[in-house]
């Protein structure tokens, strides 16, 4: 039967009528009743419309917003009822250790035993559960309440509420004693952030690391491959070693970047769902997303959040070193000066033990950034019922508690004067809903622990690779790329890079693919906001979310959106990765070689040479100098072309992109859940969320769509009846235009006239 606060011989102890006193109650009265009936929902009439302002201007949620909790069920029990639930039913007294056991510690019988009992119990039902605890009349153990309770304050409980003292139930043989809520503690993660999905990696960490490892130790002994032309081997011998191992470790790498994305994103509510929340500057006003990848790991670390440390840190060498290590350690022997005096001599493929050894270490390493992982994520609870996607599923979590009081004033402030606002605040997400936490004060060391943080927050409301600043150099470095490689593998001084450096290309592709994933998060970031900024948009984009969208299927989703920007900045981004694969088989390589048509018969020749399957026909006269490296002609121009291809296609988008969203259309970034909740503080649409915090993105989906409004950002009237910069139901007042203050063309009746000249 689950956990219960009773007697062995019953389910629940009761308290019999015949025992209730008449004591008052401590219910709390809305007095607001008065000056009329309570609404929810939005204002229906002329008098509640007035009603509405008059209390939003004094600071009072109206329509249903603000109403918190109420508890699902209350359980009544005593001290002694609780501790005999600690010991299994059964009809023995308890022994005299446990009697002494009892007497020596009932503070931790009270504190540890009693709130984890009735976590269990609230996580069981899946509702809110009030626990009432009545203290006896015994003297004796009146005694031993009090000397625990000059020993100090017990722990820190795990409930939101601490309730005033309650009289409901009270027996003669009681006092009154505090009652406590306890929340169901939900635990939503996406898969990638489960544990059989991180094993995985783990496993397929330590597997690549071995296998690396054998085939070292298998080409010590002999050559992993022997050939006098690369045309001589077998199509999957030749795919084994020159595309298929980047392929690998390129796929590995986007596998560890599904997870960072979705432990980046959910980390604030993580931090929020801890028993004692979380300040303001490591929950709720925390940037991970836009940060450049360098050095998230390190402001993790700063912020104690080690999930995001390794799960970054993890990513950054999938992603950049393991792609170019693996590019590294294969080796083709001899080398280029033998081969060129020898076209046809014997090649081998082995690999570099200083390289090889290298990448070893370097996925062993990630497979214990793994274990952290998984170790980290198991033990926190993420305090989510289901995901939450955009902006409706911030609005959603928003209505129950007084959050949005936090940020009146709030609507075009940056995140210096938001840090400001909200340092001294802990914030708690308690059943699905976020809530301030008064009842947890901030220590001395809390309240200056952040005040550095105000000068290094980015005052610019636009994106960093969204910005000309950033985006010309951004498109430039993909040209000189572009016409730098046809140069290193065509012409003979330059060429002797390939030969010098196997891996420069391989690092160049690595850093256009990183640059690119940074371009690609700021447009999936800023496209709600862009649509709603154009006014009259649909319910879903106030559900879409982007940012949590999986890898490769961005693209296929966009398009089906009709968001054909979004959709080949996300094609792009796949594009990027064939592209370190491609730029990976230009290792050792001579373009020169390839280029060559001693008899001159031009395309047709080409053409002969493209589908051959032996490099070194002599009879037609064919160059024994494409036979001097480990491409075909057919491989090499393949990767050629689609290196080109790839390159000038980012190129084209890229300046697609900063021809559409260079612009700054917001007043700060939407990089934060409060950047989000001073957008849509004194909204109207708010009156619509109201008890929807436990719905999924489906369910709210058909609710919005079935309530058949229309959204945009810009200027619009508020609860309060004043002029706010945000999103909101249609009809707005006007657009927002950047460094414009549409408060003095909506209402100019506000502005100090005698200001003006």
């Amino acid at each position: 039967m689950g956990i219960s606060f009773t007697q062995p011989r019953t389910e629940y102890a009761t308290v019999h009528e015949e025992d209730i006193e008449d004591v008052p109650m401590d219910i709390p009265m809305d007095l607001s009743g008065f000056d009329g009936p309570p609404f929810e929902g939005p204002p229906q009439t002329e008098e509640q419309r007035l009603e509405a302002i008059r209390k939003e201007k004094e600071g009072h949620l109206t329509g249903g917003l603000g109403q918190g909790w109420t508890a699902d069920a209350v359980i009544t029990t005593t001290e002694t009822d609780l501790l005999m639930a600690k010991s299994p039913r059964t009809a023995r007294a308890p022994s005299i250790s446990r009697r002494l056991s009892t007497l020596r510690s009932p503070r931790l019988a009270r504190s540890s035993t009693f709130r984890q009992m009735a976590q269990d119990e609230a996580n069981k039902r899946g509702k809110i559960v009030e626990v009432i605890v009545e203290e006896p009349k015994d003297d004796e153990e009146r005694v031993m309440r009090d000397l625990s309770l000059m020993e100090g304050s017990s722990a820190s409980m795990i409930g939101f509420d601490y309730m005033a003292p309650t009289s409901r139930g009270m027996g003669k043989d009681t006092v009154p004693a505090k009652a406590e809520v306890f929340f169901p503690q939900a635990d939503w993660k996406p898969f990638s952030m489960r544990w059989p999905y991180l094993t995985a990696l783990i496993i397929l960490s330590v597997t690549l690391a071995a296998a690396q490892e054998y085939l070292l130790q298998k080409s010590m002994k002999e050559p992993l491959y022997k050939f006098h032309s690369a045309s001589d081997l077998k199509t999957w011998d030749y795919f084994s070693f020159k595309y298929l191992p980047t392929m690998i470790a390129v796929s590995y790498g986007i596998l560890w970047q599904v997870t960072d994305f979705e432990v980046k994103r959910l980390e604030p509510y993580f931090q929020l769902s801890k028993n004692e929340g979380a300040l303001a500057a490591e929950s709720i006003n925390v940037d991970y997303i836009t940060f450049f990848n360098f050095l998230r790991p390190l402001k993790a670390l700063r912020l104690k959040h080690y999930a995001v440390a390794v799960s970054s840190l993890a990513t950054l060498i999938a992603v950049s070193l393991v792609p170019t290590l693996q590019s590294a350690s294969i080796k083709l022997l001899p080398n280029r000066a033998d081969r060129e005096k020898n076209h046809n001599g014997e090649k081998m493929i082995r690999l570099d033990p200083i390289w090889s050894r290298f990448l070893s270490v370097l996925l062993l390493f990630i497979a214990m950034f793994g274990c952290v992982l998984v170790w980290q994520l198991q033990k926190r609870k993420s305090g989510l019922v289901a995901d939450v996607k955009g902006i409706a599923g911030i609005a959603a979590m928003a209505n129950r508690s007084h959050i949005l009081m936090d940020f009146k004033d709030m609507d075009t402030a940056q995140p210096n004067a938001i840090h400001k606002r909200l340092k001294m605040h802990r914030y708690v997400l308690r059943n699905s809903s976020l809530a301030p936490d008064p009842t947890n004060p901030l220590t001395a060391e809390e309240k200056d622990k952040y005040d550095s943080d105000q000068e290094k927050k980015s005052e610019n409301p636009h994106p960093l690779m969204l910005r000309l600043i950033f985006g010309i150099p951004f498109v430039l470095g993909m040209l000189l790329f572009m016409i730098g490689v046809p140069i290193i593998l065509f012409q003979k001084n330059a060429n002797i890079i390939t030969d010098k450096a196997p891996w420069l290309l391989t690092v160049l592709a690595v850093g256009i693919k990183l640059a690119w994933g940074t371009l690609e998060t700021d447009v999936r970031m800023i496209e709600p906001f862009y649509i709603l900024s154009l006014r009259h948009a649909s319910p879903k984009v106030l559900t879409l979310d982007y940012t949590a969208m999986a890898f490769g299927w961005l693209p296929i989703r966009a398009f089906m959106n009709g968001h054909f920007l979004v959709a080949l900045v996300g094609l792009g981004s796949v594009l990027a990765e064939i592209l370190t694969i491609c730029a990976s088989s230009f290792g050792s390589v001579s373009g020169m070689d390839f280029a060559k048509d001693p008899n001159g018969t031009g395309p047709k020749r080409m053409l002969l040479l493209l589908f051959a399957r032996k490099g070194g026909d002599k009879q037609d006269g064919e160059s024994n100098s494409i036979n001097s490296g480990e491409e075909t002609f057919l491989s090499f121009w393949i990767s050629f072309g689609l290196s080109i291809a790839i390159l000038t296609f980012l190129c084209l988008v890229a300046t697609f992109v900063y021809s559409r969203r260079r612009h700054p259309f917001l007043p700060r970034q939407p990089n934060t859940i409060s950047s989000v909740l001073a957008f849509i503080h004194q909204s109207k649409m708010l009156y619509d969320f109201v008890g929807t915090e436990k719905m999924d993105n489906d369910e709210m989906v058909m609710r919005l769509a079935g309530i058949g409004k229309t959204y945009g950002l810009g200027w619009f009237t508020g609860r309060d009846g004043e002029m706010h910069c945000g999103i909101d139901e249609e009809e707005l007042a006007s657009n927002y235009k950047h460094g414009q203050d549409g408060k003095k063309t909506n209402m100019p009746w506000n502005s100090n006239w005698q200001s003006f000249d």
